[in-house]
C-alpha cells in the first residue's frame, strides 16, 4: 500500500512540475501517510488523487515552494470550492497553523522581487495601525497579501489580485475595504515624510545660515545703508578676529 501511495505522490508532483524540489516528496508523503492514521473516515468522500495532490499543496506551503493551483484542480478531479473546502479540512485534520506570509506568497506567485518592499510597507502599516486604540491581528494573512499587493503596485508590476484575494481569506468585498484603508495609511505616510522633509530643511537653513550672511549680520549691525563695497572680505576678519583673540589671551596670561 505504502508502495503505490509513494509511486501515486511521485506522478503527481512530476505532473505539477515540482521534481526539482528533492525535499517536496518525502514531507507530502508523511502528511499522506498522517492523514491516513487521524481522518478515521473523516475524508472518506475525498478520492485518492485528490487526497495526494492536497497534501502536495500543503508540503509547499510549510517548506515555501511554489505551487500550480490550477494544474492542482485539473488533477485533483474537484471544483475549486470544493478544493478550498477539502484543504480547510486536511489543514484541521493534520493540524496545520502555518501563518501565510509576504515570502510564501511571493515565493508561490513568483513575486519575489517586490518582497523587500513588500516587508518595509508592512512593518510601516503596523506602526501606523498602533496608534490607534484597537487590537489588531497582524498574523492574519489579509495583511502580507495587501503588502504585497501595494508593493506590486509601487513597482509597476501587474498583481495577480485573484489569487492574492483568495490568499487573504476576504471576501471581495471586505478586501475592497481593506484595499481603501491602505490607500489612505500610504497617502498620510507620504504627507507625513514631506513634511519632515520640509521641517528638517527648515531646521538646516536656520542652523547653518552661510558664512557670509553672518559677516553682513556682523558688520552692518546698526547701519542699514552700509554699501556692499565696504563689508570686509571673510578672510581679512578671520585673520583679524584670530590676531585679536591670541592678544586678549596674551594680556590674561601675563595679569595672572
Amino acid at each position: 500500500m505504502a508502495n503505490i501511495e509513494n509511486k501515486l505522490l511521485i506522478q503527481m508532483i512530476l505532473k505539477l512540475g515540482l521534481t526539482e524540489h528533492e525535499q517536496l516528496e518525502p514531507k507530502s508523503t508523511e502528511l499522506l501517510r498522517l492523514l491516513q492514521l487521524k481522518s478515521a473516515g473523516g475524508v472518506a468522500n475525498l478520492g485518492d488523487y485528490a487526497k495526494a495532490t492536497i497534501c502536495i499543496d500543503l508540503a509547499t506551503g510549510l517548506l515555501g515552494l511554489p505551487f500550480h493551483n490550477e494544474t492542482a484542480l485539473k488533477l485533483s478531479g474537484l471544483k475549486k470550492s470544493a478544493y478550498a473546502n477539502s484543504k480547510r479540512t486536511l489543514e484541521k485534520i493534520l493540524d496545520i497553523n502555518k501563518i501565510i506570509g509576504i515570502n510564501e506568497i511571493c515565493i508561490q506567485l513568483g513575486l519575489n522581487q517586490v518582497q523587500e518592499e513588500a516587508t518595509k510597507l508592512l512593518d510601516s502599516y503596523k506602526r501606523f495601525t498602533g496608534n490607534g486604540n484597537v487590537e489588531v491581528d497582524f498574523a492574519h494573512p489579509q495583511y502580507a497579501t495587501m503588502a504585497v499587493f501595494q508593493a506590486c503596485k509601487r513597482q509597476k508590476v501587474k498583481p495577480p489580485k485573484a489569487k492574492l484575494v483568495s490568499y487573504s481569506h476576504l471576501k471581495p468585498a471586505q478586501w475592497t475595504l481593506l484595499e481603501k484603508n491602505w490607500e489612505k495609511f500610504l497617502s498620510s505616510a507620504a504627507d507625513l515624510s514631506a513634511a519632515s522633509k520640509s521641517k528638517d530643511n527648515k531646521a538646516i537653513e536656520a542652523d547653518n545660515p552661510t558664512e557670509e550672511r553672518l559677516i553682513v549680520d556682523e558688520r552692518v549691525s546698526g547701519h542699514k545703508h552700509s554699501s556692499p563695497e565696504k563689508i570686509e572680505p571673510y578672510v581679512n576678519w578671520k585673520k583679524r578676529m584670530l590676531e585679536k583673540a591670541y592678544r586678549e589671551l596674551r594680556a590674561l596670561q601675563q595679569e595672572r
